[in-house]
């Protein structure tokens, strides 16, 4: 079987479809405006006529780790919440691309790592063998914060966002203020 072979369109092109298809989905012209900022900031940086489908994943990483993402123009850092969210619009846009063909797959999907391994199980037979190292030492149970992290498409990460909200809303009365 041969790959389905997409014609590919260009980064610029990439953002004017992505951000109509916002519009078509409801979103506000408050996020539609911060999305199509954020898809401009990647124009620039990795160029507005490059295709998407020649896009790699180190183009995508170089991208994310690049000064434009992570400083602020005065040459600080910028805050986690700020340079995530620009590499968020970029992997949901290539991601929405994908899901509609325009590209095979997204070179912003991340590369999944091997599972690092799991220490072995102790079994009654190692407690009773001298002790070479030392016990484990049981861990006190963190107190859960109020947070869900999900990596969905936008459509469904808004909707959970949705939900969590009304959740942290309805066990917390003074943040429902």
């Amino acid at each position: 079987m041969t790959p389905k072979k997409t014609a590919s369109i260009t980064l610029a092109e990439l953002t004017t479809r992505y951000i109509a298809h916002l519009d078509t989905e409801g979103k506000s012209l408050g996020t539609r405006f911060s999305y199509e900022s954020e898809l401009r900031l990647a124009q620039r940086e990795l160029g507005a006529d490059i295709s998407i489908g020649a896009l790699a994943q180190e183009d995508i990483a170089r991208f994310n780790a690049c000064d434009r993402v992570m400083k602020l123009k005065n040459g600080k850092p910028k805050a986690a919440p700020s340079y995530l969210k620009t590499q968020r619009v970029l992997r949901l846009a290539l991601a929405w691309a994908a899901q509609t063909g325009l590209i095979a797959t997204s070179p912003a999907e991340p590369i999944e790592e091997p599972a690092p391994e799991k220490p072995k199980a102790r079994t009654k037979k190692d407690d009773d063998a001298p002790a070479s190292e030392p016990a484990p030492v049981a861990k006190k149970p963190r107190k859960r914060k109020q947070a869900i992290v999900l990596e969905v498409a936008q459509p469904e990460a808004e909707a959970a966002a949705d939900v969590a909200e009304a959740m942290i809303a309805a066990t917390n009365p003074e943040s429902a203020a």
